[in-house]
């Protein structure tokens, strides 16, 4: 039987630097910040996938270095996607109360103006 390139670990390798490439950039632009955690959820699915085949024994074995490269990359992006998204939330938060701070002693003690 003749082995074949396995696209899926191709497309995990790939999908993997995309998404930690956008992830650097994320710092630049808060609203791409969703993406590498798109993109790394299906670097990771793609890349276990190829894994699992390679594994099987029905793709070609020199390939497996790049089908956990895309995998661990994948993880990667995901987890500090959400990391990242947790700050963000967080900073508003506090900028929020940073903001309301002021008018906290109005429901506190009411009658002192």
């Amino acid at each position: 039987m003749q082995q074949t390139t396995n696209t899926s670990a191709v497309a995990s390798l790939v999908l993997g630097i995309v998404a930690l490439a956008t992830l650097l950039t994320a710092g630049l632009w808060f609203g791409c910040l969703p993406l590498p955690l798109i993109l790394g959820i299906l670097a990771w699915i793609l890349g276990k996938g190829a894994m699992n085949t390679i594994d099987a024994g029905f793709g070609n074995p020199s390939e497996r270095g790049m089908a956990v490269a895309g995998y661990v990359m994948g993880i990667l992006s995901v987890v500090l996607s959400v990391v990242g998204m947790c700050c963000v939330v967080g900073a508003l938060a506090g900028y929020v109360g940073i903001v309301l701070a002021p008018f906290w002693w109005l429901k506190q003690q009411p009658w002192q103006f």
